[in-house]
């Protein structure tokens, strides 16, 4: 990257941030005009702008300096800007490339963000959009036969549904490459199945010339902690009712930002993070849910003990399963 990208890029950082803070859609566009313009390129004006400025809505959402509604709109404005530009761009006579989320996976921008950057290169992406379906997926795998899948998680909760999908985009032979914040461990993408791990657009360029024409059938998952995933996989909704019982936090007549009411909302999140451990045979998982969300009460005002009280209420849930004991304890 030249001094002068980096110099243009800054030059239209603080304008882009500016316009997303306002939640202005029009002001984004302009500004992505005028940078591509003084000769920044798509893919530098993703990576130095728009990246970077979703960077700093997450940190401000962390921070309770912004509401979930902010976060949202912010959001849509830079959803917006990156769909436009990826319309705009011409594409190759390549084979096609589906681009996806996980189901559930409500963080389209990464997986919006990869596709832009393959068609910029020329290749045929396509997105799905968010929380696309297994028999999405392979309805469109059947109509369109790509020469791949690219599925994005952001959310380690994400990836149980995560596997389900690669069992199912396997079982019409097309190779799958994950990528995504949910994959800190290289255990979580070969223990759930993928052909291959992308851990950036330029990354995912390299492992796509590297697969292969064809794949067969996911492995099967045969360690102790899968079985009890699928147990708490099935019994999900009656466990987070349970824990929000114990901890008195069902029903609660409170802003949407207040911390208890988040601790509520991610209670969900957490069962699904024990999920995602069990099924990846990886504990990390559940020791980054815990420091996360303590931060985030913590940011609010709350007691981060009450994340340590919904931990135990979580293992009290699950004591007729060994393996998940041992990793709530971790």
């Amino acid at each position: 990257m030249s001094t002068l990208t980096d110099e243009v890029g800054a030059a239209h950082r603080e304008d882009y941030w500016a316009a997303v803070s306002a939640a202005d859609t029009d002001a984004a566009h302009a500004v992505a005009a005028r940078a591509l313009e003084a000769g920044l390129g798509v893919e530098d004006f993703l990576e130095q702008v728009v990246v970077e400025a979703q960077r700093r809505v997450g940190e401000r959402w962390a921070a309770n300096n912004w509401s979930v509604a902010q976060e949202h709109a912010a959001t849509a404005v830079s959803e917006a800007v990156v769909r436009r530009l990826a319309d705009t761009l011409h594409v190759g006579p390549g084979p096609l490339l589906l681009v996806a989320c996980a189901e559930r996976e409500w963080h389209a921008m990464p997986a919006l963000v990869l596709t832009t950057v393959l068609r910029a290169r020329g290749l045929d992406a396509v997105h799905t959009g968010a929380s696309t379906s297994r028999d999405e997926l392979v309805s469109t795998i059947l109509d369109r036969g790509p020469r791949a899948v690219l599925l994005s998680a952001s959310l380690s909760s994400s990836l149980p549904r995560l596997r389900r999908q690669v069992e199912a985009v396997r079982g019409t032979g097309t190779p799958v490459v994950v990528g995504g914040r949910a994959f800190t461990d290289a255990r979580r993408w070969r223990t759930l199945g993928a052909t291959a791990y992308a851990e950036s657009p330029a990354r995912a360029l390299e492992v796509l010339a590297e697969l292969p024409r064809h794949v067969g059938a996911a492995p099967a998952l045969h360690h102790p902690g899968a079985a009890e995933a699928r147990a708490v996989q099935a019994g999900a909704d009656r466990i987070v009712g349970d824990v929000l019982a114990a901890l008195d936090l069902g029903n609660l007549a409170l802003p949407p930002d207040d911390w208890r009411v988040v601790l509520a909302t991610h209670t969900s999140h957490v069962v699904d993070s024990v999920a995602s451990a069990l099924l990846c045979d990886d504990p990390t998982v559940l020791s980054e849910a815990r420091a996360w969300l303590r931060d985030v009460v913590a940011g609010r005002g709350g007691d981060p003990a009450a994340v340590d009280r919904l931990w135990d209420a979580l293992a009290h849930e699950l004591r007729d399963f060994p393996v998940a004991l041992t990793m709530l304890a971790g």
